[in-house]
């Protein structure tokens, strides 16, 4: 055996032993939360802007669509994380209060209003490790108890807080919900949009299906990529969205290495991508 693979084995076997006990964990968990086709809806936004950036037109076309932030508990005073400091913030908790007013302006426009879930932002829980599984359907089983049809990321970008948010809405597929993956806006047009979803003539030299997919190979129950729903929103849609974003003058610059004048680009915010997943086994 080469040295080089020597080197490689511990890491290779770690994330084997991880991939057993999520495996484990995924066969013996079970939500609390139970389905039935006649209750409401439900958008898990990871964070204060996900839903606004990710899933416009879903939300202004669903009057009865809710709406939760998942992470949207407060954090001590005092604090200042990397995130907010480079957004300009001075202490956290100012501006975890900013964010939700600038989150309830921007959902106003479309008629809904974000119900925060006291989890903590992964920014205000360092060092400590994410959330299990238990607590994410603690918070979300006591707000709703049941649900017809939950919306979640699809986790495109490597977040983890919304690749713990997808986990959970994976786990509530095995209980009949029924469950839909958005594209996480800005993070999945790091490389554009694909061909087949902005309808471009396709480049040689960039296959974005394979950024995608880099974090959707994860997902058993994702149908094939191509198969997403791409929703194209009008000029006036999109100028509409536009001025929703807009009311996120905190965040916008610090989302995307190209910033503000990036995301006001109609032919990136216009379009949204959701896949429907697959019935868990």
């Amino acid at each position: 055996m080469r040295r080089s693979a020597l080197r490689s084995l511990p890491a290779r076997v770690q994330r084997r032993l991880d991939a057993e006990r999520r495996g484990l964990l995924e066969r013996r968990f079970r939500p609390s939360v139970e389905a039935d086709p006649a209750a409401p809806a439900l958008f898990l936004s990871p964070h204060f802007d996900d839903a606004a950036l990710c899933a416009w037109g879903l939300l202004s076309g669903a009057s009865d669509l809710r709406v939760a932030t998942v992470f949207g508990g407060l954090p001590q005073p005092g604090v200042l994380t990397r995130w907010d400091a480079l957004t300009g913030a001075t202490e956290s908790l100012a501006r975890a209060r900013e964010r939700i007013a600038e989150d309830d302006a921007a959902l106003g426009l479309v008629g809904k209003r974000a119900e925060r879930l006291d989890l903590l932002d992964g920014e205000y829980r360092e060092p400590e490790p994410p959330y299990p599984l238990s607590t994410v359907d603690h918070v979300i089983s006591a707000a709703f108890p049941r649900l017809s049809v939950v919306y979640a990321p699809a986790g495109i970008g490597g977040n983890q807080d919304h690749l713990l948010v997808r986990w959970y809405a994976r786990m509530l597929a095995k209980v009949g919900v029924e469950i839909h993956l958005y594209a996480d806006f800005p993070y999945c047009v790091a490389h554009g949009w694909p061909s087949w979803v902005d309808g471009r003539e396709p480049d040689p030299h960039r296959d974005v299906d394979v950024f995608w997919d880099s974090f959707l190979s994860a997902v058993p129950e994702m149908p094939p990529l191509r198969d997403a729903a791409v929703t194209r929103l009008d000029d006036a849609e999109a100028a509409a969205k536009l001025a929703g974003l807009d009311h996120y003058p905190s965040q916008l610059s610090a989302l995307s290495p190209g910033g503000r004048d990036l995301l006001r680009d109609p032919e990136l915010h216009r379009y949204e991508v959701e896949w429907k997943l697959r019935p868990a086994d």
